[in-house]
């Protein structure tokens, strides 16, 4: 799984398409504003819950597993200067241009004020190109010592700066709350990425056991979650998250190889899909929540059950995106968005 990032094609077709059924689930779980169309749903809840365990985490996984890949092999970001330059084109250019369109049709602003608090704190999905953008300049600076020591000392760092996360968070102290929220995994995808043979080595044999772990560990932080009273316990019990996030990447990763190993033939039948969802993830990703909140917002949408609502939500977003991104590639001023050449 050293040799190329064939694998990571298969694991970012699956990384971004969790990230968009996650966003599917959202209106039954009372978590966006059309929520007060729908009822809620405790079913609909776990599972979306369950999915978001996986879903970000996995994807910031993805880009550090990446990053060190083509840092370490093929050469690439060889100084600060090179990383600086490529990362504003790839991740700053287009928040520049599409979070100021998203926040003005989505989001509620009484000011010039309030519209650019939420340019800092809240863009919707888009936050995510920030908090990498500082990702990537941060983690570069201190990237030797942290891959150079001890896994043990890169977790511990991680772990605290996660902990430290949710009061960042809660006092709206961002983006950089949320890197430190996300530092851990994109630090395991630079782990992973070097040591691949080594870890899965060790997963092997053992992810079902992971898997098991993760669902039951899950079970009990959601009643808690639903049961508990003292925000202080609350908080508490927030933590859990970290450990099913890293469970979650172990159990994944495991699971990869176990069907990259023994599915070879129908990865290759369905690789076209894989290639194409593969090839328009950013763009998948930065066009479906938008697709997504108008859809939710039709009338006959709303008298959807969410048996039916979520698939067809999934299915629309990511469909109207992948064909929205086809067109975009086509056009230089498209490609030159997200610094594609």
């Amino acid at each position: 799984m050293k040799k190329d990032l064939n694998h990571m094609d298969v694991l970012r077709a699956v990384g971004i398409s969790l990230v968009v059924l996650r966003h599917s689930f959202s209106p039954y779980r009372g978590s966006w504003d059309v929520s007060k169309f729908y009822d809620y749903s405790l079913t609909v809840d776990y599972i979306g819950s369950y999915i978001s365990t996986i879903s970000m985490p996995l994807f910031v996984f993805i880009s550090g597993y990446i990053y060190y890949f083509l840092k370490a092999y093929l050469g690439k970001y060889s100084n600060y200067k090179i990383l600086f330059k490529k990362k504003s084109r790839r991740l700053i250019v287009p928040y520049i241009i599409l979070a100021p369109i998203y926040i003005y049709f989505f989001l509620d602003f009484e000011s010039l004020k309030t519209f650019l608090a939420h340019l800092w704190t809240d863009s919707g999905h888009l936050w995510f190109l920030l908090m990498m953008y500082i990702m990537f300049l941060l983690y570069y600076k201190f990237e030797n010592f942290l891959i150079n020591n001890n896994i043990i000392i890169g977790i511990l760092i991680g772990a605290f700066l996660y902990i430290i996360s949710t009061p960042l968070i809660a006092y709206n102290f961002q983006p950089i709350g949320r890197v430190s929220r996300y530092f851990i995994f994109f630090l395991l995808g630079n782990y992973f990425s070097k040591n691949s043979l080594t870890i899965l080595k060790l997963l092997k044999g053992k992810v079902f056991y992971i898997f098991s772990i993760h669902l039951l560990l899950f079970s009990t932080y959601f009643y808690l979650s639903n049961v508990l009273e003292n925000k202080y316990l609350l908080i508490a019990n927030k933590q859990m998250l970290l450990i099913l996030s890293l469970l979650a990447l172990c159990f994944v990763y495991g699971f990869l190889d176990f069907f990259v190993q023994k599915y070879r033939g129908f990865l290759s039948k369905i690789n076209p899909s894989i290639r194409l969802i593969n090839n328009t993830s950013y763009y998948i990703y930065l066009i479906h929540q938008p697709i997504l909140k108008v859809y939710f917002t039709f009338l006959f949408v709303q008298k959807f059950s969410p048996i039916i609502g979520i698939p067809l939500a999934f299915i629309v977003s990511i469909s109207i995106s992948i064909f929205l991104a086809k067109i975009i590639l086509k056009s230089k001023a498209g490609r030159e968005l997200i610094g594609s050449k």
